[in-house]
């Protein structure tokens, strides 16, 4: 059977505005939503300079990314890869319409995790763990020393929700 329904709208159309176009109910909004970015984007900004340099990326999109290359286990390359192919990936990570063009560098996530160094993701980790904690979505037991090991085992148990 062939049909050509010429009413129907296009999945895209100028890569529409998220707000009118995506599911709300969507586990990556949801989360989103629970996530501190206003004090992260404070602590992420206190690492740039104000009026030197080239901008700095937004905050919102590196700790999207962040979060979602280790709840899906993903190299950098395949967490940029997600993110150009999901909208609601790249609605967790702050933007507002879609775009199937490269956003960012493939090195940038790697530069940044050096950049900003363990204070700022003792405190991401930190942030992220209290709100899951919260929202009784996991039970956390004692911090370990190693907040790489730490976010390790809280995204584990994370995993759970996005199964």
């Amino acid at each position: 059977m062939y049909t050509n329904d010429k009413n129907t709208p296009k999945l895209f159309p100028n890569f529409f505005h998220f707000g009118n176009s995506i599911d709300a109910d969507n586990r990556w909004l949801k989360l989103s939503k629970l996530l501190p970015w206003e004090k992260l984007d404070a602590l992420y900004g206190s690492y740039f300079s104000e009026n030197t340099g080239r901008p700095a990326k937004d905050s919102h999109l590196i700790c999207g990314l962040l979060i979602v290359k280790y709840l899906k286990n993903l190299t950098n390359e395949e967490v940029l890869q997600e993110f150009s192919e999901n909208p609601y990936i790249q609605a967790f990570c702050g933007r507002e319409y879609f775009s199937d063009r490269d956003i960012i560098s493939q090195s940038i996530l790697s530069e940044r995790k050096k950049r900003l160094g363990s204070d700022f993701f003792n405190f991401f980790y930190g942030e992220v763990a209290d709100i899951l904690k919260e929202q009784k979505i996991i039970k956390l037991k004692v911090r370990s020393d190693s907040s790489e090991n730490f976010f390790s085992s809280l995204l584990s148990k994370f995993k759970d929700i996005f199964k």
